[in-house]
């Protein structure tokens, strides 16, 4: 957490140091490499704009801020509405943001209680504070207050373009593996061997906290599409990858929470409101909806970016909507498009764990229209425990490109039991199938795997320590099934 000191002489005391030490230490960070993912490109930026499009955080509703910072430049579609303490463009080292740049938009009203200090210039529409004791203050020379401008960013039309990125980038295969370890504190291993580039699909567990560990090669990138709605990340912590080249992807969450945690790399949630309460986001951010950084002090930290824009095969056709409802024990798809050129056909995949993908059925598109088409699939047999679905959209030529992921889950009874249970020396397993079995394994209060012999249905606990583990029984087709056992 940063305290700055207010006064302009001691601001600017600080800041003639720093230059003193590293000329190039006011210029170095928020302008960053204007090529990466994140950075608004220069058709959304308005007239008159000053600087490039690369902003720490971009908000397309309203920031109420009860305290925190965002420690480099900042744009807000909405409201600012402050409260509380709080600064912009000012940090540690050498991650401020440049002097004289566009660093503070706010396209709303700007209401702001406390006088507090930034660099850089702040631009808004309008005010209710009209003192210059709720305005921002600025180092000598380093920026100026002007109201009365509103699209200094382009702003409606900037969020539809993060909300295309997302889906696209949400369109990616996935190279690598996914382990969760199912305790009340979760494990989450993210381990990828691609040498450029890795790829993960995850499904955060509901309600935990967790620690996440990345396991890539050094210099590689990782998109990391998180599938959920409701996103939290609480009391916990990341390791591993590199934060520059890490990027967080969430193509259906409306709601972020963020509790003392802090998110190492870049955040794109463009249909997603954010609850910050201590903790931060160490690189940039893209929020769609509301933000509330609250009085525990949530912080958008200023580090670079070198996450590069991908390339992205065309879409053969325009998706409205695509979503997946239960009803009863099936699992059905909607989707919609409103243009489509030379489109052949919509292949429906299915995964039980958001890597493995197999084709479950076909529909035939009207290949070319200008008018909204609806479609629908059913899915008759979907596994016990987490679905996953995509649309692979194939042109007529065979090129393709695929959809974001939808998720539902199927609260079937357990494909799984085991007696007697507690047990002492052997258990029985019993399920409906044992031919499609891959593997079981005893997992420890610890986290620690044993391997069961899978072509057997006895589980031999003679030597096992007492106490209680789960049985994790893992499917061919990518379905894991768990159940506790007791061993006395």
């Amino acid at each position: 957490m940063k305290t700055f000191i207010r006064t302009n002489f001691f601001k600017l005391l600080s800041l003639l140091f720093l230059s003193s030490v590293n000329p190039l230490a006011t210029n170095v960070m928020a302008q960053c490499d204007e090529s990466t993912v994140l950075t608004v490109p220069k058709n959304y930026l308005g007239d008159n704009f000053v600087g490039n499009g690369n902003f720490n955080a971009i908000i397309f509703g309203n920031l109420s801020a009860g305290g925190g910072d965002t420690e480099g430049r900042l744009a807000v579609a909405g409201d600012f509405y402050g409260p509380g303490s709080y600064s912009v463009g000012q940090a540690p080292g050498n991650r401020s943001a440049p002097a004289n740049t566009d660093n503070l938009i706010v396209n709303g009203n700007f209401d702001n209680n406390q006088n507090w200090g930034m660099q850089g210039n702040f631009i808004y529409n309008t005010t209710n504070s009209t003192s210059d004791s709720r305005m921002p203050s600025h180092p000598v020379g380093t920026g100026v207050n002007t109201g009365g401008v509103t699209n200094r960013l382009l702003f409606k039309t900037l969020k539809t373009y993060y909300e295309n990125l997302s889906t696209s980038l949400a369109g990616k295969t996935s190279n690598g593996s996914v382990t969760v370890t199912p305790w009340d504190y979760a494990e989450i291993t993210l381990t990828g061997t691609d040498l450029n580039s890795n790829v993960f699909t995850l499904d955060l567990p509901d309600n935990k906290r967790f620690g996440m560990t990345i396991n890539v090669p050094s210099g590689s990138t990782v998109l990391i599409n998180v599938i959920d709605e409701k996103v939290n990340f609480s009391q916990g912590s990341m390791s591993g990858g590199d934060r520059a080249k890490i990027l967080f992807n969430f193509p259906n969450a409306t709601e972020v929470n963020v509790t003392g945690f802090t998110v190492e790399g870049q955040v794109l949630a463009p249909k997603a409101s954010l609850v910050g309460k201590g903790g931060s986001i160490n690189g940039q951010a893209i929020i769609g909806g509301n933000v509330t950084q609250t009085s525990q002090g949530f912080e958008f930290h200023n580090y670079c970016s070198s996450f590069p824009m991908p390339t992205f095969t065309p879409l053969p056709v325009t998706l409205t909507s695509f979503n997946v409802l239960k009803e009863g024990s099936q699992a059905v798809l909607n989707w919609a498009t409103s243009v489509e050129t030379n489109s052949d056909r919509f292949e429906i995949e299915h995964s039980a764990n958001a890597k493995n993908w197999n084709l479950i059925g076909t529909v035939l598109s009207n290949g070319d229209s200008k008018v909204t088409s609806n479609y629908h699939y059913t899915h008759n047999n979907p596994v016990n425990g987490q679905n996953y679905y995509r649309l692979k959209m194939i042109d007529t030529d065979g090129t393709y490109a695929f959809s974001s992921i939808r998720n539902i889950s199927v609260n079937a009874a357990s494909a799984v039991m085991v007696y007697p249970n507690p047990v002492i020396n052997e258990a029985t397993i019993s399920t409906q199938d044992h031919s499609t079995i891959k593997d079981i394994y005893l997992i420890s209060a610890s986290g620690k795997k044993i391997a069961v012999s899978a072509d057997a249905d006895k589980i031999d606990m003679s030597k096992v320590n007492a106490g209680i583990y789960v049985l994790q029984v893992n499917q061919l087709n990518g379905a894991t099934s768990t159940t506790k056992i007791v061993k006395q």
